[in-house]
């Protein structure tokens, strides 16, 4: 016959309560484990499908707003219209009378003195009269002085009006040097009026014959007259050169 030891047995029994004490600990550790992890997964789900809900520790960096580029054809903006001239086979030059006679003084040019005007090739401005060499006393009438030599004049519209503004170049070879000069009418009103224009050549008369030019262009710096051709003489009575235009068309 076998007699149990009650105290072996409630060793026992305290053993097993004790296993599965710990048992129902790793279990609700294990659950929570389980349950963290697919919290996680489910977190990392929605971050995947919207990267910038708040959840996100991590945002991608905000783009920037695109810009709408207009579908419609933007309006062109037009140039105020300029005048071309029409080709032509050959191109006509005003060469001015060397043995030009000194005007008197009732017939020198003045701003209000009208003169004939030559209309030169289908240009919309022409030379009025032929340029004319005098004394820079005529016009520089507080500062002239012999040493001084320029090219100077106006320039009117179709009734006689000055015109301020327009373009006027001077071309050619003066004294062993090339000569490129562009001015604006009305920047020597002071002298020639109010749509007065000058060109300084030197500081001391010299002669040239047929060396130097002068014309109007327009913004384009195409032509709208012929070119003038002019001489220019090494005495103080003839050291400035007068080429006015009047508009014909």
């Amino acid at each position: 016959m076998h007699f149990a030891d009650h105290e072996e047995l409630a060793k026992r029994q305290k053993r097993r309560e004790r296993q599965r004490r710990a048992d129902i600990i790793w279990n609700v550790l294990t659950g929570i484990v389980l349950l963290c992890t697919a919290l996680l997964v489910g977190v990392m789900l929605i971050i995947f499908s919207n990267p910038q809900i708040p959840l996100n520790p991590f945002p991608p960096p905000t783009m920037p707003v695109l810009v709408q580029l207009p579908t419609s054809t933007p309006t062109q903006v037009k140039l105020p219209a300029t005048w071309t001239p029409t080709p032509k086979p050959t191109e006509i030059e005003i060469i001015v009378v060397t043995e030009t006679p000194q005007p008197s003084p009732t017939q020198q040019i003045a701003t209000s003195t009208s003169y004939p005007t030559v209309n030169n090739g289908n240009y919309p401005f022409a030379v009025e009269g032929i340029p004319v060499a005098m004394a820079n006393t005529v016009f520089h009438t507080n500062d002239a002085t012999c040493d001084w030599q320029g090219v100077g004049g106006r320039v009117v519209d179709l009734q006689g009006k000055p015109l301020v503004g327009m373009l006027i170049k001077l071309t050619g070879t003066y004294n062993g040097r090339t000569i490129e000069m562009t001015t604006l009418s009305g920047g020597a009103s002071a002298w020639y009026g109010e749509s007065g224009y000058e060109f300084v050549l030197g500081t001391k008369p010299i002669d040239s014959r047929s060396t130097l030019a002068v014309q109007m262009l327009d913004q384009a710096l195409m032509p709208i007259s012929a070119r003038v051709v002019i001489d220019t003489y090494s005495t103080c009575d003839k050291n400035l050169t007068v080429v006015n235009f009047k508009q014909v068309r």
